[in-house]
């Protein structure tokens, strides 16, 4: 099976890893209290395959963990091999988005469950860490919800852990568009309908992952990635479209000013840390439709490796290099982790060219970046020994680094105590190297030991042998 980004389903892409490798069958019977904490934690931290989970004991149905959680799988289902590439094909394929087309039916209303049948424990029970005291269906799952005002839809990837049988605490921030829409139904005194989905082709995960301007349907993103349209269907009982190709679908509401303490006190995050459990929005599960012998997508929540450092962290990356690159000039690369820094690789023109690069991507940027790390052309980003050799060598503390107070903080970051995420504070870091100061100086700027010539030569004359 070749390369490509227009994936029919989540199914093919699965056949797609089988065929090279990359997808581990589960086959013994997994306690979800703690072996799946194991297995998915252990198979991370090696990078290692996809699992799909054939029998985890009270689930009703599989479930495929880390599918995009290594850098070979989620460039795959992108239809690329290499990250040197990926930032200038996605602005690429983005700068014209493609709008969903609207199908009669799918496969995703292949089946229905109802009323007193909707047991969400049957569909995923996993408790991802040994802390997690409610099962989390929601590390993965996409909320697809409506704004009230302009009927635009927005697709976000939230926190969501099992109160009742049929509820689900939502954990979408209120800076997030979800929350944005929360609060304007909310105003209405009027239910949000909302619908999650899972199991989708992985243009369209990916996609859940962005941040975007508002006013910005995420599925015309997935449609310009993939390079042609998202086939969506009707939900059944509330004014939502969702994907045709989608395994599961649970159609529901959040009721205004329905608010409960999550049932757990910790739950492991992206940041490698556990989060405070909170007062959440309550979504309330009415219908299900989902396919025949429907296969549910979740994942461990983690620090590098993990799926949310792909589907958040790189999304957000492409997105932000996308703006910046519109807005300063010299930008060539960049690279994110999910939340908090950003390496920026620029053709340094002219004097503050690092600081406004660092100015722009705070006042830009898709995610909370606090510590930005500008460098010049000739450093590899992707290479962190490249990165640190830059910034041993080519910065001045007192000179060279930024401190913003007072940016906007995330209420995961384990660096600020709970009570004091409302701010954070910017790092910028120019580790360029400070040609303008060796010139003001009158001195001669350091030259490099690298002698291209001599490997140039070298190569000429003696071939593959050194």
């Amino acid at each position: 099976m070749e390369l490509k980004a227009n994936w029919k389903d989540m199914r093919e892409f699965l056949a797609y890893l089988e065929e090279k490798g990359k997808l581990d069958h589960v086959k013994e019977e997994m306690d979800p209290e703690w072996e799946v904490n194991y297995a998915t934690r252990a198979t991370l931290q090696k990078l290692g395959p996809a699992l799909y989970f054939e029998n985890i004991k009270g689930m009703d149905y599989p479930m495929v963990a880390g599918m995009l959680a290594e850098d070979s799988r989620f460039l795959a289902a992108l239809g690329l091999e290499s990250w040197d590439t990926y930032n200038n094909e996605w602005a690429r394929r983005t700068e014209t988005l493609v709008p969903p087309v609207l199908v009669e039916t799918g496969p995703c209303k292949e089946e229905t469950i109802d009323g007193d049948d909707i047991d969400l424990s049957k569909i995923c029970n996993v408790k991802w860490h040994i802390k997690d005291k409610a099962a989390f269906p929601g590390t993965l799952l996409i909320s697809v919800t409506k704004d009230p005002e302009d009927g635009v839809h927005n697709l976000g990837i939230y926190r969501m852990g099992i109160q009742e049988k049929n509820k689900m605490c939502w954990g979408a921030p209120a800076s997030t568009h979800g929350g944005m829409h929360l609060e304007k139904w909310e105003r209405l005194e009027k239910p949000m309908p909302m619908a999650l989905v899972t199991g989708v082709e992985p243009l369209i995960e990916i996609a859940g992952g962005v941040g975007t301007s508002p006013g910005v349907d995420e599925y015309t993103i997935a449609g310009a990635l993939r390079g042609e349209p998202v086939e969506l269907v009707k939900c059944d009982t509330i004014d939502i479209n969702v994907p045709a190709t989608a395994e599961w679908v649970l159609e529901g509401h959040i009721y205004p000013h329905d608010r409960q303490h999550e049932v757990t006190e910790w739950f492991g995050e992206y940041t490698g840390f556990y989060g405070e459990a909170s007062t959440l929005p309550v979504f309330v599960v009415e219908h299900i439709t989902h396919r025949h012998n429907p296969i549910f997508h979740g994942t461990r929540e983690q620090w590098y490796p993990s799926e949310s450092h792909y589907v958040v962290g790189r999304t957000h990356q492409a997105e932000s290099f996308k703006l910046l690159k519109a807005v300063v000039p010299g930008v060539l690369d960049m690279r994110c982790n999910p939340a908090y820094e950003a390496i920026v690789k620029i053709d340094k023109m002219y004097k503050g060219h690092p600081q406004k690069v660092m100015n722009a991507l705070w006042g830009i940027s898709r995610g909370p970046y606090k510590h930005i790390i500008v460098v010049d052309k000739d450093i590899d980003i992707w290479d962190y020994e490249m990165v640190h050799w830059a910034m041993s060598t080519r910065v001045k503390a007192d000179r060279d680094v930024t401190i913003i107070p007072r940016i906007p903080g995330q209420w995961l970051d384990p660096s600020c105590p709970f009570s004091e995420r409302q701010y954070s504070a910017g790092m910028g870091i120019d580790a360029t190297m400070p040609t303008e100061e060796y010139i003001r100086c009158g001195n001669k700027i350091p030259q490099l030991v690298d002698d291209p010539e001599i490997m140039v030569r070298g190569k000429k004359r003696f071939g593959d042998r050194f």
